[in-house]
C-alpha cells in the first residue's frame, strides 16, 4: 500500500510527464494575426465575438476551433480559408483549375501592364 506522500509524488511525476499539445498551425496563425494587429484577447473577443478564454485555449493548443470559427476569424482580418494543393499529385476539382488559370491570367495581365524600366 502506497503512502499519501508516495501517491502525491506519483501524481506530480505524472503531471510533469504530460505532453502539452502543439497548437494547430491555423491556431498559430490566428495568434500571430492577433498579435500583429496589436489586439489583446479582450479586444480580439470584441472584434470576433469569440470569448477570450476560448481564443486563449485555441492559441495554447488546448482546443481546436471548428472551421466555421476559423473562417470567421480569418475573414475579420481580411483573409479567407482555402485549400491549396501541396504538390502536382493533389486531386484538382474543375473549379480549382479554372480559379488557378484565372489567377495566372491576372498575374500575367498585371505584369504586362507594368511600364518597362529602362536600364
Amino acid at each position: 500500500m502506497l503512502t499519501e506522500a508516495e501517491i502525491l509524488e506519483d501524481e506530480l511525476a505524472a503531471q510533469q510527464q504530460r505532453v502539452v499539445p502543439e497548437p494547430h498551425p491555423l491556431c498559430v496563425m490566428v495568434r500571430n494575426l492577433r498579435k500583429a494587429a496589436g489586439l489583446s484577447l479582450a479586444q480580439f473577443e470584441a472584434r470576433t465575438g469569440i470569448p477570450a478564454v476560448v481564443v486563449g485555449a485555441y492559441e495554447r493548443g488546448d482546443r481546436v476551433p471548428p472551421l466555421s470559427k476559423l473562417d470567421a476569424v480569418l475573414r475579420s482580418f481580411g483573409y479567407r480559408l482555402a485549400a491549396i494543393p501541396i504538390d502536382a499529385e493533389a486531386v484538382r476539382l474543375p473549379e480549382d483549375i479554372v480559379a488557378e488559370l484565372r489567377a495566372i491570367a491576372d498575374q500575367l495581365e498585371a505584369r504586362d501592364s507594368l511600364p518597362e524600366v529602362l536600364d
